[in-house]
């Protein structure tokens, strides 16, 4: 979407937290940062990349 070049924050709502976003259709890498660390949800769709990293997946169509 932007080449990582763009953090946005989660909002709290009760014990969730979640990001509104409007995204064309494609399948999207997304992963998050907490305490500085990147994270990802290992119980959602997920890939590694060719450098190790493991990212979640969105597929939007």
């Amino acid at each position: 979407m932007d080449n990582w070049s763009t953090r946005r924050p989660l909002q709290k709502l009760g014990r969730d937290h979640s990001v509104l976003l409007s995204l064309p259709s494609g399948i999207f890498r997304y992963r998050f940062i907490v305490d500085g660390e990147r994270r990802y949800i290992p119980d959602l769709p997920s890939e590694i990349d060719e450098m190790g990293q493991t990212f979640n997946l969105l597929d939007h169509h």
